[in-house]
């Protein structure tokens, strides 16, 4: 790492801090002041203390970046800035262990949606607040939403985009980062804002409406409730959440592409999108007739309610649940870790493997097959109408190995401790994939505090891995190399 300057880096990297101080901690802030809580320093003092680390960076002269720099702050934001909300929650007095705390904010910034609080609502509903916006940051990127809240002509490459939101920013719709970012953003706040006036309609007050939509999304999963969606007990709210939560996991670029075409019809005839709706419409059906044969609900419409949402809720790896399914059928429950893994849209703000991914992956086993049949045969493996290079189909490959590999490794790191399997197997793929809720001891009626600091630890670790799809995380390690 010789040939970083780590003083560049310190001035980029506080800036975005900054930056993302200002978004994260200021509508708390308000709202506290609103309330009267007496939570005005949780959100104070962290906005400060960043405002402090960029003004060292004064002095220093901003210059462009090299692609192993921006790589460095790509990455290393994603394990500083959660230390800002840690400090925020330790202050407000309501998380006394920073590891807790540390576990809290990454968990929401990276949209897992896991959580190490036993009873949610004895929380202020400013920093409840503040959760929920974690997941609404975290659901674009710590770099799209700084690059587009930008006026400064401080030189923000378009690397740090690219290694930090691969799966939001494809750069092939526009040559101008910072411009593929702001149209990013508009339809990130068109959702938002669209979200928040339906389920007002639905009966839900505004904090209540605001705080389900930034964690629906940005499929984050943090509710302001310790029965999650449940507590409503409405179909029709419900029914809302599952649709952003779809409209959440498609890739957000298309919208644009559909708004410049003046077309609907292409979310319908993207591949990715049939495929992942495909999915999600046949893992209904099984788990509502699932549900309504062994007798848990009594009519198939209850059966059909608890099992769209659920379903819809793990194949958008977003984590909300509308009931407590830890008892339901095996088969279903091996469905919803399932989804998760297989995941969303590429490009959205969802998690797990991602459609494309398991598309290529499919086709190049297709292939190999055929091969055999017909070995002086060539296949060419195609997505979206493009042709995939050799060293692409490797990417792919590598990618979901060393994907696996880690589910594998930090599942086994839980069992070291005594935790069961289940427990441990699904906690590992909840983190990963940005699920939120797993199975076991972690299942929706439960929570991540059973787990001791070093393992919260790790898992807090596993989260960002997903959440930055590996590779970038690994070649960080080996930067020197790169």
């Amino acid at each position: 790492m010789s040939n970083l300057r780590f003083s560049v880096i310190y001035k980029f990297e506080t800036f975005i801090i900054f930056i993302l101080s200002l978004v994260t901690f200021l509508p708390p802030l308000f709202y506290s002041l609103y309330m009267e809580d007496e939570e005005i320093l949780t959100f104070l003092v962290p906005v400060f203390l960043a405002l402090f680390l960029y003004s060292l960076s004064a002095p220093i002269k901003s210059r462009k970046l090299s692609e192993k720099e921006a790589l460095f702050i790509a990455v290393s934001i994603w394990f500083v800035f959660p230390l800002f909300t840690a400090l925020g929650y330790v202050l407000s007095g309501f998380i006394h262990d920073p590891i807790d705390a540390y576990f809290e904010s990454v968990s929401g910034f990276t949209t897992t949606g896991a959580s190490i609080l036993q009873d949610i609502e004895k929380l202020p509903e400013s920093v409840l607040l503040l959760r929920s916006i974690t997941n609404w940051i975290g659901g674009l990127g710590f770099a799209v939403f700084a690059v587009s809240f930008l006026t400064t002509r401080l030189p923000i490459g378009r690397a740090i985009v690219k290694f930090e939101s691969s799966r939001i920013v494809e750069e092939k719709i526009e040559p101008r980062v910072k411009e593929v970012t702001k149209i990013v953003f508009i339809v990130y706040m068109t959702l938002t804002t669209t979200e928040i006036l339906l389920l007002k309609l639905t009966g839900l007050n505004w904090y209540d409406s605001i705080t389900y939509t930034f964690s629906t999304v940005a499929t984050g999963g943090f509710a302001p409730d310790n029965y999650s969606v449940g507590t409503f007990n409405s179909f029709a709210v419900e029914v809302v959440i599952s649709l952003f939560m779809v409209l959440g996991a498609i890739n957000l670029q298309l919208y644009y592409v559909a708004y410049k075409k003046r077309s609907v019809m292409k979310f319908f005839t993207d591949q990715e999108v049939i495929v992942f709706l495909a999915i999600i419409s046949g893992s209904v059906i099984f788990a509502t007739t699932v549900l309504y044969i062994s007798g848990l609900y009594t009519d198939i419409y209850e059966s059909f309610r608890y099992a769209l949402f659920q379903i819809v809720s793990a194949a958008t790896t977003t984590g909300f649940s509308s009931t407590d399914y830890s008892n339901w059928h095996p088969s279903v429950l091996s469905l919803i870790m399932i989804l998760s893994l297989i995941g969303a849209v590429g490009g959205s703000t969802g998690g797990g493997i991602k459609i494309f991914r398991v598309i290529v992956i499919y086709r190049t086993v297709k292939g190999e097959l055929k091969k055999l049949a017909h070995p002086k045969s060539v296949y060419r493996i195609t997505i979206k109408g493009r042709s995939l290079e050799n060293s692409t189909i490797t990417t792919f490959w590598a990618f979901l190995s060393l994907y696996i590999a880690t589910t594998i490794l930090f599942g086994f790191v839980l069992t070291l401790s005594g935790h069961d399997l289940i427990t441990s197997f699904s906690a590992s793929v909840a983190c990963i994939t940005s699920l939120g809720p797993g199975l076991g001891d972690v299942g929706p009626a439960s929570n991540f505090s059973i787990f001791n600091d070093f393992e919260k630890l790790v898992l807090t670790f596993e989260m960002i891995f997903g959440r930055l799809e590996i590779i970038p995380v690994i070649s960080m390690l080996f930067i020197k190399n790169i």
